[in-house]
């Protein structure tokens, strides 16, 4: 009876060892692997240090405040072979502040796959996340991911306000392991402001191209008889007119039957965006489109 009462004991200390490690490879992703990939979020003494209480059904969602979302755990196989929750943390505080931060540590076979799938429901427009880099600006392309190694921010408005609610994922093929670090940090989405052309000016499109669009429209969309185009012929005349603050390339149309005699003068915007008509008695122009 002695004997199994010290074995049981080496047993239980094998528990609070195992977590102390793993915890510590998932410090070593947080710290060395999303540096690579220009995320370094670790600032201050912000780690989660309280192991928490495994589930025996993994995590069902991530939550911080009043901000929830589905977890990892929900895309993963139901066997359990693609990989499974391995420790929780927690900083030790209420769970409805909202500057708590939340670190779920996974051991995977396959990273790329899963977290390809995950993507796929967080950037689902009822979800509302985003890519973003570190200061939460949206990235305009969404990145090939790679079993070896890699990181990723995302983020969408928090409940709160000022506030966004963020998961910051990495792994690292070399222990198996994935961090995913939860929290609602204050910030705000932004977007990529498009680029404007010099001065503000937008440059005239091809000539033969808008010929092309107006042949390819139907009479009556230009308020004209017929059943086709090619009824008419249409000429492009020099220089630009302006309408509304748009440059307008001038066209008058003309029926085949009736040479000499103009059906129609209209006035196309170099954006392609707007057709207008001339009024050749009052010089006055009507929007078509």
């Amino acid at each position: 009876m002695g004997k199994k009462k010290k074995g049981g004991k080496k047993k239980l200390l094998l528990i609070p060892i195992a977590l102390v490690l793993v915890a510590a490879i998932a410090a070593a992703v947080v710290i060395f692997v999303l540096p690579r990939f220009g995320i370094n979020l670790i600032g201050g003494d912000d780690s989660p240090k309280v192991e928490e209480p495994l589930p025996k059904k993994g995590v069902q969602e991530y939550s911080v405040g009043e901000n929830i979302v589905a977890s990892l755990d929900t895309v993963l196989d139901e066997e359990g072979s693609e990989g499974e929750l391995l420790a929780m943390r927690s900083p030790g505080k209420k769970a409805e502040e909202v500057d708590n931060r939340f670190t779920y540590i996974y051991e995977l076979n396959s990273f790329a796959a899963v977290m390809d799938r995950y993507l796929d429901f967080l950037l689902d427009s009822e979800q509302g996340f985003f890519l973003t880099d570190e200061t939460y600006l949206v990235l305009e392309e969404r990145p090939e991911l790679q079993d070896v190694e890699g990181a990723l921010i995302l983020a969408r408005p928090a409940v709160e306000e000022e506030h966004v609610f963020q998961l910051v994922i990495g792994w690292s093929q070399a222990s198996n392991i994935l961090a995913v670090r939860v929290s609602a940090p204050e910030g705000a989405i932004t977007h990529p402001k498009k680029e404007k052309p010099e001065n503000n000016r937008i440059e005239p499109s091809n000539v033969s191209t808008q010929l092309s669009q107006l042949r390819d429209m139907e009479p009556a969309h230009l308020g004209l008889p017929g059943n086709s185009m090619d009824e008419y012929t249409i000429f492009p005349v020099d220089g630009f007119v302006k309408v509304n603050e748009q440059d307008c390339r001038r066209f008058n149309v003309y029926e085949k039957d009736k040479p000499g005699s103009i059906a129609g003068t209209y006035l196309f915007s170099v954006d392609g965006e707007h057709i207008y008509i001339l009024n050749p008695n009052s010089h006055q122009v009507s929007t078509i489109r």
